[in-house]
């Protein structure tokens, strides 16, 4: 005759192991190449239109996640001749449900080649076929740029996997 095995204990197991949850959403991740669309035609500087032609720079993504979160590096391939100093590297952390990245930048002052320190702010939101949608403001201090002062530029932009 067989021993009963009693289901108790092994049930009591089942129930008492802990489920893994995450903490946080989990991020879409950036990896590959994109085409950065910069939409200057809708373009504002505190709230009206400032406008300029549209343009489109290349970026290489990389995402990498730990326990403390996840940063997508995005770095520009496209050579800036109208503002050398722009940096080609940015940190974006994911946020809730985007990207997001902000810190000093040498804001490009118009045709005539002045730079000003500002403030850069973004964010990035997927759009659930791979592109994100985006939006970039610059906070210039005083006195600004010729002609602006200070104020705060804003910028949407998208992205599209290449």
């Amino acid at each position: 005759m067989l021993p009963k095995i009693s289901l108790a204990p092994a049930l009591a197991l089942l129930v008492a192991v802990p489920q893994a949850h995450a903490d946080r959403a989990e991020p879409v991740p950036l990896y590959g190449t994109y085409d950065t669309f910069l939409d200057h035609s809708r373009q504002t500087f505190n709230g009206r239109p400032d406008t300029s032609d549209p343009s489109t720079q290349a970026a290489l993504f990389r995402t990498v996640c730990d326990a403390g979160g996840c940063v997508a590096h995005w770095l520009r391939v496209t050579e800036l001749k109208e503002n050398p100093n722009a940096p080609a590297l940015f940190d974006y952390r994911w946020m809730r449900d985007r990207w997001e990245s902000s810190g000093d930048y040498p804001f490009h002052c118009g045709p005539n080649g002045v730079a000003v320190t500002a403030f850069r702010s973004d964010f990035l939101k997927p759009n659930g076929d791979g592109s994100f949608a985006g939006e970039r403001t610059f906070t210039v201090a005083a006195p600004g740029c010729p002609g602006d002062g200070a104020g705060t530029y804003w910028l949407p932009f998208t992205l599209t996997p290449t």
